[in-house]
């Protein structure tokens, strides 16, 4: 059985899957996957292991015929190397990296005022690039979110990034942004993560969210208490504090 999704073949076909990536057609798997006509059950698992390579296909469909296109759309862009569109504002799109925005990020935070409250990129880029693949496949392939690229929509130029990011000890999700520097004082942090806190809400589910910022960063600590974020507790008014960070959150209620 095989399905064609523009240029993506859905297939549980073992010897089709192999076809295709002789022949450098991107390809997912569908379950169950069979070998030449018979299903593959859990009394053949040896046989799977020698025969049935799936290891190197970021993307298991369980049930092909039940798959959203939107959902289809964002396989297809990440096989492809393609920006995914996530949601658009007044001014702005907000969609998924690729590997083509790594140089445009380097001349962003050239700026050192980009990175006096944040993390840098990689002093190496092919590192960077090397993260970057694997942010899409891992972060966006699992948890289909992240943080994403903002471009302005008129003219496409890539003004900075925004998005969603989890922490090993967190459940909730920390919303981060970042504006270039030409383009901070404009309101586009706001418009763009106004647009994202109803897009964990509506589409992802979540119910509440955290940020972090420092107290001296006065521009996002304005912009995290307008968007209606709140502090999680008072902070200490010791010499130790005064770099630590300030922990908000909101209730997507």
């Amino acid at each position: 059985m095989e399905k064609r999704y523009k240029e993506i073949l859905l297939t549980n076909e073992y010897g089709k899957l192999l076809e295709a990536k002789k022949k450098g057609i991107p390809a997912v798997p569908c379950l169950p996957v069979i070998y030449a006509e018979n299903p593959i059950t859990a009394g053949n698992e040896n046989m799977m292991e020698k025969e049935m390579d799936l290891s190197g296909y970021p993307y298991v469909l369980e049930h092909m015929e039940e798959v959203e296109k939107a959902y289809l759309e964002k396989i297809r862009c990440r096989l492809l190397g393609l920006p995914c569109e996530i949601l658009q504002t007044k001014r702005c799109i907000v969609r998924e990296i690729c590997l083509a925005d790594v140089d445009k990020l380097y001349e962003i935070y050239a700026d050192p005022s980009i990175t006096l409250y944040m993390e840098g990129l990689y002093a190496k880029k092919e590192e960077e690039i090397a993260y970057t693949r694997d942010y899409i496949r891992y972060q966006y392939g699992i948890y289909d979110f992240g943080m994403w690229i903002i471009e302005e929509g008129q003219s496409g130029e890539v003004i900075g990034r925004a998005g969603l990011d989890l922490r090993p000890d967190r459940e909730d999700a920390e919303l981060g942004y970042m504006i270039r520097k030409n383009r901070q004082g404009q309101g586009l942090a706001y418009e763009v993560c106004t647009a994202i806190l109803a897009y964990a809400k509506e589409e992802l589910g979540f119910e509440k969210l955290f940020a972090r910022t420092r107290k001296e960063n006065l521009a996002s600590v304005m912009l995290l208490k307008k968007l209606g974020f709140h502090p999680v507790c008072a902070q200490s008014e010791t010499k130790e504090a005064d770099n630590a960070q300030i922990e908000y959150y909101i209730a997507l209620s």
